[in-house]
């Protein structure tokens, strides 16, 4: 009894489910209007005001991702973005006439660059730009704008080194995508 059940578990696991996940990411990537080709955004992401989501080729988002779209998200072609992301574009407005804040909110675009890969658990307040090429590593609260090329990790958003931007822009001009080689 016990190995029909265990084989009954993989099936499921292997077949079922894995199907029902690809419904439910399907159904999120088809409601995004602005996006370019071959874009992947796994189960259980949140994404509102998806009209104002704009995809460029080959992105993926991974599972649990939160994007608060209200302010505007751009984001470039050939981008990895990582499981449980926070991306906000807008914020309450705390200056009104209400404590901590009213219904109003303070709206600044996030605009991400290409071929940027954003590690798990990151978060990025509103109105910061991430440059082409960076690197934004686990944990890492993205509070100002990112150079291209750099290598952020940590509270303090610290550089810690650059990517050799040479290399880069020739395996942009090829399409070396992550993206596009591992769709």
């Amino acid at each position: 009894m016990n190995k029909i059940l265990y084989y009954l578990i993989k099936f499921y696991q292997k077949y079922i489910f894995t199907k029902v996940e690809k419904i439910k990411s399907d159904l999120i990537i088809d409601s995004v209007k602005n996006k370019g080709q071959n874009c992947h955004i796994k189960m259980n992401s949140k994404i509102y005001y998806r009209d104002r989501l704009v995809l460029g080729d080959y992105v993926n988002i991974g599972e649990n991702a939160h994007l608060f779209c209200m302010g505007g998200l751009k984001i470039g072609t050939n981008t990895q973005i990582s499981r449980n992301v926070v991306i906000y574009t807008a914020n309450h407005n705390i200056e009104s006439n209400c404590i901590p804040y009213d219904k109003s909110y303070i709206k600044k675009t996030v605009v991400i660059g290409k071929s940027v890969w954003i590690g798990m658990n990151v978060m990025i307040t509103p109105g910061v730009n991430i440059g082409d090429g960076a690197v934004i590593g686990m944990g890492t609260v993205v509070s100002k704008d990112v150079p291209a090329g750099a290598i952020v990790v940590g509270s303090q958003q610290r550089i810690i080194n650059y990517r050799k931007m040479d290399e880069f822009k020739q395996k942009e001009q090829k399409k070396y995508f992550y993206g596009l080689k591992y769709e």
